[in-house]
């Protein structure tokens, strides 16, 4: 049960956290929120209070993820970044809440269908969820977010049934991972940058092998030579698996037992000369087990979510309304800086030392 709390917990989390740009808007009072469609799942209408929530609190976990990674508050301009697709990151993020909303509606549905529900403890959690939900916007987000009690613990419900169908799309899932699924293996490689010689490059990552292989302190003497000239060579550890590495590096990793060296040359880069530390990482692989678990529990349930996709009601946003929300304004405030906390503490620290 304390596993599927904070499994529960987890998801809970994902989907509040979790985007369609419109051409034009419409103007609707934050008020209004609450009985203005912003979107419809068949029949069903999702009002723009939920959606602007969700958005709401996706805004203010990436502000402050940037404002507390730079310590600095954040400049609206970051809302009109590039994500790299051609699209900003404000839309880029809007567009991730109403694929979220979406399939929350087709899971919450199914969930219903199959008739699954909340157990005592699940409720429970539910509730203590729409307290710290209620609790947090009214601390950081009073004037964007108008949502009440009860449509919170609506919204919130409606995602923990999501997780319960979610749960059962992968409830046949294999958690059984055997050493040779999962086994990783460790090497250490010196790459020798091609110069403007080639043949001097392969030359040099010749004798490099040479006073590597065969000795008993191999990873020593790499991490030696390779301090000798750090511009030209590039010392790296590498934990990697079967498949894991598509290319001559990889390959040769692969292919080498413990306590073996040799060397590949890949296009672009040069000369790599690897030395296998070990071809069974225990620690490694053991970690990587509920890697690989996690792995088979997505491609499970993208493959059940898909029909139950296809099987749903239709999903439409009213792209004006939804283009009402914008990240014009930030929400996240960064602290006191460390100076003017510094000069309160000595001015504090003064006063007791005048008494």
């Amino acid at each position: 049960m304390k596993n599927l709390k904070r499994g529960l917990a987890a998801a809970l989390a994902a989907f509040s956290a979790m985007g369609l740009a419109a051409c034009g808007s419409v103007r609707v009072a934050l008020e209004d929120y609450p009985t203005t469609v912003v979107a419809t799942f068949g029949d069903t209408d999702i009002y723009l209070d939920e959606a602007n929530f969700q958005a709401r609190t996706s805004q203010y976990t990436n502000e402050l993820y940037y404002g507390e990674r730079y310590g600095t508050s954040v400049d609206p301009s970051l809302w009109t970044m590039d994500v790299g697709t051609g699209e900003t990151l404000e839309d880029y993020t809007k567009e991730s809440v109403m694929k979220a909303i979406h399939q929350t509606y087709v899971l919450k549905a199914k969930a219903e269908e199959l008739g699954l529900t909340l157990d005592e403890d699940e409720q429970a959690l539910v509730d203590a969820t729409v307290d710290s939900t209620m609790e947090g916007i009214a601390e950081v987000m009073p004037d964007v977010v108008n949502l009440s009690e009860e449509r919170a613990k609506e919204i919130i419900t409606n995602n923990a049934l999501a997780v319960k169908a979610y749960e059962y799309a992968i409830k046949d899932v294999d958690t059984v991972v055997t050493d040779e699924e999962a086994a990783q293996r460790t090497i250490r490689y010196i790459l020798v940058r091609d110069g403007e010689d080639a043949a001097e490059a392969e030359e040099l990552a010749a004798k490099i092998k040479e006073r590597v292989a065969g000795g008993e302190n191999s990873e020593e003497a790499m991490e030696a030579i390779a301090d000798e000239d750090s511009e030209r060579y590039l010392y790296v550890t590498n934990t990697f698996g079967e498949g894991d590495f598509d290319n001559e590096l990889g390959d040769l990793g692969m292919s080498l037992s413990t306590g073996e060296t040799d060397m590949v040359y890949q296009d672009g880069y040069g000369w790599y000369v690897v030395y296998c530390v070990t071809d069974f990482d225990e620690e490694a692989t053991e970690e990587e087990k509920p890697v690989i678990v996690s792995e088979r529990r997505t491609e499970a349930f993208e493959a059940v979510y898909a029909d139950w996709e296809a099987a749903a009601p239709e999903f439409k946003v009213n792209e004006k309304v939804w283009a009402v929300v914008t990240f014009d304004e930030v929400i996240y405030e960064a602290p006191e800086t460390t100076a003017e906390s510094e000069g309160e503490s000595e001015t504090a620290a003064e006063s007791e030392s005048a008494e």
